[in-house]
């Protein structure tokens, strides 16, 4: 294959990637938070005002202010058309730049392009929650994006032992202050990731000649964002109201069992290919020295994997979204070793046409599976539709108890979060009274779409 054919498939690749997000994130409705947080908005006066609404939230509730600016801004905008387009492109530029954060790759490699499209579509198994669901899309892919181009650039000078210019020195520091003050564990993630590039940087020497001011710049930056978020007064309010079966010790190693079993139940395929990937590269390398050139990069990512997923020791209790920014660190990793593999540590034919057929299976399986859950996604935004507009319209009647269907069970599917974030019977749960908070009703209760006859 020419450079100029390889160069136009891959743009194509990238671009088909952008369509498919994009049409997921214009069928998937606004819901739970969302509402929320649209109605807390819609007091704000000015936009101004969002600043000062996100200011109270900093001091009671949490210090993610980088997330939840991009939320109220979008919010504010009040069409969810221009949402759905970011979101589509700041999807495709994440995956941009994990696979520039891979080593040994040729010039627009499609094949690895293609494996990190893969990593990302079917191997997180929140991304209902952390990329197409608008709040939680800006808590973690907007934020996992800012956290990503801030590590590209920085390895990227790192390697290239770059004496920067004052204005990216300063880039640096403006970007380590925004990664840093992004969320708790990713965050917390990019600084482990920083501080071992430096150590690497420091241990032949054991001196501090190597170090560059970009990097010194961008890790104070990091230090200041993080300290930032940490600082928060609704942190202590949250951790208070927490509740723990155990204190002490006892709590902490019931924190580390839960996040073990959460690595086990949804990460462990992940896990298992990169300890397979370490495995082959060391057979191959032959040598101590060989396998940590060939695999230094996988293991620095594994580790950051380790450190963010196992920082939520710190928090009596983390959702499974809170784990996107760890598993980022993986399929990176994972990335790094398969790069390794397909164009440096084995060339021979078999190997390539295993690699190859590999991911062509993969991406087969995944275009049936995208087909069918995009016609579910479909299936389910015009069931949201149609009950917002029933419940708009009832809200303008004088009855303020109002009956209205369920989604169907049917449409269920990883890409969805609808099923989580839907009504129930019971007038009293906490999501019944935020959407009939929202409609201007007392309650809303929830009864079988089967045996619905409203409309």
């Amino acid at each position: 294959m020419t450079d100029k054919l390889r160069k136009k498939l891959f743009y194509a690749v990238v671009i088909v990637n952008y369509i498919m997000i994009t049409i997921y994130q214009f069928l998937t409705p606004n819901m739970s938070d969302d509402i929320m947080y649209a109605d807390a908005v819609a007091k704000a006066n000015s936009f101004m005002d969002l600043f000062v609404q996100e200011y109270e939230h900093y001091l009671e509730h949490t210090g993610r202010n980088i997330a939840h600016i991009i939320l109220r801004i979008f919010l504010y905008i009040g069409n969810k058309g221009v949402f759905n387009i970011v979101a589509g492109i700041v999807f495709m530029l994440l995956s941009l730049f994990v696979y520039q954060c891979i080593d040994h790759k040729i010039k627009y490699d499609i094949r690895l392009y293609i494996g990190v499209l893969i990593l990302l579509w079917t191997f997180d198994p929140a991304i209902s929650n952390n990329v197409l669901w608008e709040t939680g899309a800006c808590n973690y892919l907007f934020t996992a994006t800012i956290i990503f181009g801030y590590i590209t650039l920085f390895r990227k000078a790192y390697k290239e032992d770059r004496a920067a210019t004052p204005g990216f020195i300063a880039g640096m520091f403006f970007l380590g202050v925004l990664s840093g003050w992004c969320n708790e564990n990713t965050s917390g993630g990019v600084i482990f990731f920083v501080l071992l590039l430096m150590l690497l940087k420091w241990l032949p020497k054991k001196n501090f000649s190597g170090f560059r001011a970009f990097m010194v710049s961008g890790l104070i930056g990091n230090l200041i964002g993080y300290g930032i978020l940490l600082s928060s007064p609704g942190n202590s309010s949250r951790a208070a109201s927490a509740e723990e079966a155990h204190t002490g010790m006892l709590a902490l190693a019931a924190r580390f069992l839960r996040v073990t079993l959460i690595l086990k139940e949804h990460y462990l395929v992940l896990i298992l290919i990169f300890i397979v990937i370490a495995i082959a590269i060391a057979y191959r390398a032959g040598s101590k020295e060989r396998f940590i050139e060939a695999s230094s990069s996988m293991m620095i990512f594994g580790l950051a994997f380790l450190a963010t997923s196992y920082a939520l020791v710190a928090v009596p209790d983390s959702q499974l979204r809170t784990y996107y920014g760890a598993s980022l660190f993986l399929m990176t990793g994972i990335a790094n070793g398969f790069a390794w593999i397909v164009n440096d540590g084995f060339k021979e034919d078999l190997v390539q046409i295993l690699a190859t057929a590999l991911l062509t299976v993969l991406s087969v399986l995944f275009l049936f599976s995208y087909i069918e859950n995009g016609a579910n996604l479909a299936r389910i935004k015009r069931e949201f539709d149609e009950r917002d507009a029933y419940l708009t319209e009832m809200a303008k009647g004088e009855e303020m108890v109002i009956e209205a269907p369920m989604l169907r069970p049917d449409w269920d599917n990883r890409y969805t979060m609808a099923y989580k974030s839907d009504i129930c019977e019971d007038k009293f749960n906490w999501l019944n009274l935020g959407y009939a908070e929202h409609y201007g009703l007392w309650y809303i209760i929830g009864v079988d779409r089967e045996t619905w006859m409203g409309y």
